[in-house]
């Protein structure tokens, strides 16, 4: 097994982590190398010799370790999207859903890898297109107003079938790994995160009866705009990441992805995830 390390490596709590995890990785006798960044002088934390390019990793490497939160795990699942190499997540920032060990536990569950204790998840992605972009969301795709405090309206149509019009803040398109992220804060369900299915949120919606739909993922997408609105024009953002600013005449295209997030996993068990992450109770009646 040749593991390859990526992750934020601006964040000062990076570096004891990516130091104490090459001893330890060095002490298992397994080979790893680190994903070179320009702006990071790796000579404080390792020996140069196992800081390695893009090529270089996604061609040699079996697995790759991400350090940082959900947000760097996403953009660590971007990167190498092409190669279809599980990722798994060591968590270090906010609540890490994601992420499937700590800067506690990692030597445990490194121990486990080792062993082959774990299992790939596989996630569904999003493919986001329009006229000269293709964009691909983890979590989701967010469509919103540019330069202006008025609301947005946005048409919906649901494999050549019109399905509703929303006059919003904006609209989030999320897969179920993005359901617990922008689109829960919206009022989107939560789902599991296996399943093949978009959920659409309205942020803010002028009408009150416009509610969350979940589709399969089956459908194609096709969103339109109001062009007698005053939003002339119309921001897309990908997993808070990755943005592209359109034109209120353009048309944009959401379907299922080709490419998988494959998540490495010790543990089955979504609802204690939700249960510790959420801060659920439980039966308080029984406590």
């Amino acid at each position: 097994m040749i593991i390859g390390i990526s992750g934020n490596f601006n964040k000062k709590d990076t570096y004891p982590i990516l130091r104490d995890l090459g001893v330890f990785l060095s002490s298992k006798n397994i080979t790893f190398y680190i994903l070179e960044d320009k702006d990071i002088d790796f000579s404080r934390i390792s020996s140069l010799e196992i800081i390695k390019d893009f090529k270089y990793i996604s061609n040699n490497c079996d697995i790759i370790i991400s350090i940082g939160g959900d947000g760097t795990i996403i953009s660590t699942i971007r990167k190498f999207i092409e190669f279809n190499k599980p990722i798994l997540g060591l968590h270090i920032g906010g609540l890490g859903f994601l992420a499937e060990c700590s800067t506690e536990n990692y030597k445990d569950k490194i121990l486990d890898l080792i062993s082959n204790k774990y299992f790939v998840e596989e996630r569904m992605l999003l493919k986001v297109e329009t006229e000269d972009t293709i964009l691909h969301a983890i979590n989701e795709l967010v469509i919103n107003r540019v330069d202006s405090v008025r609301t947005i309206k946005v048409n919906l149509d649901i494999s050549n079938k019109y399905a509703n019009s929303y006059e919003s803040d904006g609209i989030i398109f999320s897969t179920p790994t993005g359901s617990t992220a922008y689109s829960l804060s919206a009022g989107g369900p939560i789902i599991y995160p296996t399943l093949s299915l978009f959920a659409i949120t309205p942020i803010c919606s002028h009408t009150l009866s416009m509610r969350p739909l979940i589709i399969s993922s089956e459908e194609l997408i096709k969103i339109s705009f109001d062009k007698n609105s005053f939003n002339k024009k119309v921001s897309l953002t990908v997993d808070g990441q990755k943005q592209k600013i359109i034109s209120n005449d353009s048309e944009v295209f959401i379907s299922k992805s080709n490419y998988i997030a494959n998540i490495i996993k010790f543990n089955d068990d979504y609802y204690n995830t939700l249960r510790n992450k959420m801060n659920w109770k439980g039966n308080l009646r029984y406590k």
